[in-house]
């Protein structure tokens, strides 16, 4: 009896985190296929031009409206100067990291 409800116990707790997984995968990608900063960085310079991002961004949409997909948001993206903290001309991984975490607020 004693064996027969541990079993029970770990079957429910397997069942629970089973259920649970989804939900916080789910969470975590709130941001629905945000790009990350390679996406952007098309000479994988390590850091992002105003041109560069314009440019990906645009590849970006006519990538999705090739396949099919919904279209939103594509008119409100930031400007360059809110993501470039320091202004100094161009976006590193660690501002490109704090923008998204600001939009996602």
């Amino acid at each position: 009896m004693q064996m027969f409800t541990k079993y029970i116990r770990l079957s429910l707790i397997t069942l629970s985190l089973l259920s649970i997984t989804p939900v916080a995968a789910l969470a975590q990608n709130m941001g629905r296929d945000m790009p990350t900063f390679e996406n952007f960085d098309l000479n994988s310079d390590g850091t992002l031009t105003e041109s560069e991002l314009n440019e990906a961004r645009a590849k970006r949409v006519q990538e999705r409206e090739e396949d099919g997909r919904m279209m939103r948001n594509t008119k409100s993206h930031y400007e360059f100067s809110r993501m470039d903290a320091n202004e100094d001309g161009v976006v590193n991984k660690k501002e490109f990291l704090d923008h998204q975490t600001r939009r996602r607020r």
